[in-house]
């Protein structure tokens, strides 16, 4: 009987696509170890992370899909509730109030938007599936903007943006006429001096900073350089785990969070770059294939804009240590050190997973 439970438990996990994730997050220990110079506590706790993620991974593979459409009005309200929260009663830390403390760990709920995005935005066009209109698109849109514009407070921007594209991509899906994303786009463009002079002073420094880092070596150019020398010395081969000098001489900031992939590339160098780059690609070619499979609207949609986020967050950090845009600050899917992080990335999965093993109960 235990057997049988413990089959079932796992029949609908997908494996290679967890194959694939449990060796990003082996990586991500490996790297965490050096990156953290062996913190016991740090670890510890991303492996207590790492299980909460993968029991909700499974506990969501086996949900009913139907449930997901049924409850995602009230978990984007819940998601919307808890980014006021921050606003009164959340923490700060690096200059942004941007997480919850509940005794036993700290709540990002930026995070959790990622997926009460999708599951909302794919609920609005099913209801809406046989007279999708330019009301609809509004209402969506709407429906955007609100968590978008409280992250934006908080602030991190980066986190704004990737919610932004993730939605953005649902509307495009969704049947959003060319001609109007051609004027969405132009009118993009002309806002630009607005939306420059809505940043903050350390966001414009920033993006300066992009052009050229050594105008403020010491200030907001410290992160890249740092993080673009720690990358190059890696050289071919690397220096070895445990041996990189920017990571154990402490010039590299921010190691087991956000620039954790600068440690990566300094001890692994080129090689060990590649191969976390083909771990990557298969990753989300596997999930875009299972979307392939799927045999309707609603699960396609969710799916893809859970597939771009995870996409579009590994590009985002990757590019950012590597100085080809913006420290903007945002973890590395399954590598970065975090619990909220940690588990919506696992959960993200989890739902994947959930929509392909049950896409002929939905699709009738």
């Amino acid at each position: 009987m235990r057997k049988f439970t413990l089959y079932k438990s796992f029949q609908n996990i997908d494996k290679i696509l967890m194959l694939l994730v449990g060796l990003l997050l082996l990586i991500g220990l490996i790297i965490l170890a050096s990156a953290s110079q062996q913190n016991i506590i740090l670890i510890g706790t991303q492996i207590i992370n790492i299980l909460i993620g993968m029991v909700l991974l499974i506990l969501l593979s086996h949900i009913d899909p139907k449930r997901f459409l049924f409850y995602a009005p009230y978990l984007y309200i819940v998601s919307l509730i808890l980014l006021l929260l921050v606003a009164f009663f959340g923490f700060q830390s690096h200059g942004a109030k941007r997480w919850i403390n509940l005794l036993f760990f700290n709540l990002q709920p930026s995070e959790i938007i990622k997926i009460t995005i999708p599951l909302m935005l794919a609920w609005l066009y099913h209801r809406f599936q046989n007279d999708i209109s330019y009301k609809t698109h509004l209402m969506a849109l709407f429906i955007l903007a609100i968590p978008c514009v409280m992250i934006l407070k908080q602030p991190d921007l980066g986190t704004a943006i990737l919610i932004l594209i993730s939605g953005w991509v649902i509307i495009v899906l969704a049947g959003l006429s060319l001609r109007v994303m051609i004027l969405g786009g132009f009118g993009l463009l002309l806002s630009l001096p607005y939306l420059w002079s809505m940043l903050h002073l350390y966001q414009q420094n920033r993006i300066l900073s992009l052009i050229d880092p050594t105008r403020d070596p010491l200030g907001t150019g410290y992160h890249s350089i740092q993080s673009m020398i720690a990358i190059g010395s890696g050289g071919f081969l690397g220096k070895g785990w445990g041996y990189g000098g920017q990571t154990q001489l402490s010039f590299l900031p921010e190691t087991s969070t956000d620039f954790i992939f600068s440690v990566y590339g300094e001890e692994f160098g080129f090689i060990g770059i590649i191969g976390i780059f083909i771990i990557y690609f298969f990753t989300l070619y596997r999930c875009i294939y299972m979307a392939q499979k799927m045999q309707n609207t609603f699960s396609r949609l969710i799916t893809a804009s859970l597939v771009i986020t995870l996409f579009v967050s590994t590009f985002v950090n990757i590019a950012m240590v590597s100085g080809v845009i913006p420290v903007v600050g945002a973890p590395l899917p399954f590598i970065s050190y975090g619990g909220t992080s940690m588990v919506v990335s696992l959960a993200m999965i989890g739902i994947i997973m959930s929509l392909h093993s049950h896409k002929s109960l939905i699709a009738n």
